[in-house]
């Protein structure tokens, strides 16, 4: 076999032999994971002009978006899911973002990144910009006598509701307990929030939504974390019943293993009333 024939072979046999790996969803999911931003959007994008099924390409779409609005670029994230929503609209992803474009929009009103695609407007929006330097970018809200804790709660809710069993329910749970457990502002006339402004008022709160929390994310490495904060805001109140109780639940959750908060509620156990 001549030089020529030999390499027109082998040619042929790496063509034939060798797979084509193109983008994956895999990849791109991985990369997103790893903190791989950058890389996992090039993935997602090479993904969109792969021939590979509709559900990938919508997928990869509607993760577009969601690195774009984890980055604060709101414009690309409504571009890519109103891509989704156009392009794929049966699709699971497009459900999911169709019916909250409309609110997402709102908030490129705060943002400063968007495309303008056109160098005239461009070069007049640059003069503006050059006469009212000291224009504000990002709103301030003054949320005086509005009562945070019902307010926050209520978003915290929507995602319980709307995204069950879910990371972003449980995150949403946790949140809206430290909001429940409240916050002291700074300052000589500071508000307090929370239980820490009536705890008779919030602790029925705090119970119902530490008991879904509980039921739902049963594996969640927080649950003692919070336990052990229940117990301490019944301590804070004298209540030494109510104390005893829920320190004795950490230690009973714990099943002998040693942790943290099992050690915690052991040594105050032994001191409680004061």
């Amino acid at each position: 076999m001549t030089i020529t024939r030999h390499l027109a072979f082998l040619s042929v046999f790496l063509v034939t032999t060798i797979p084509a790996y193109g983008a994956s969803l895999e990849k791109a999911k991985r990369l997103e994971t790893n903190g791989l931003l950058r890389e996992a959007k090039v993935e997602l994008v090479d993904l969109i002009f792969e021939e590979v099924l509709d559900a990938q390409k919508a997928e990869a779409y509607y993760m577009l978006g969601n690195i774009a609005f984890e980055e604060n670029d709101i414009s690309a994230a409504l571009a890519n899911w109103r891509n989704l929503s156009k392009k794929f609209p049966a699709s699971a992803p497009a459900v999911s973002v169709r019916e909250r474009l409309s609110e997402l929009a709102e908030i490129v009103g705060e943002s400063t990144n968007e495309k303008i695609g056109n160098a005239v407007a461009l070069s007049y929006l640059r003069h503006g910009d050059f006469w009212s330097k000291g224009k504000d970018y990002v709103f301030t809200i003054d949320s005086s006598w509005i009562p945070n804790v019902t307010a926050a709660c209520k978003w915290y809710d929507r995602v319980i509701a709307e995204f069950p069993g879910t990371t972003a329910s449980r995150i949403a749970y946790e949140g809206k307990l430290r909001t429940l457990f409240g916050w002291e502002e700074p300052g000589k006339h500071g508000r307090k929030h929370g239980i820490k402004s009536n705890f008779t008022h919030f602790i029925p709160y705090v119970l119902k939504t530490f008991e879904k929390y509980s039921q739902e994310h049963p594996a969640s490495p927080s649950l003692q974390a919070f336990r052990y904060q229940i117990a301490q805001g019944y301590w804070r109140q004298k209540d030494w019943a109510n104390t005893r109780i829920w320190l004795k639940a950490i230690i009973e959750v714990s099943d002998d293993s040693e942790s943290f908060y099992r050690d915690l509620a052991e040594r105050r156990l032994e001191k409680i009333e004061y």
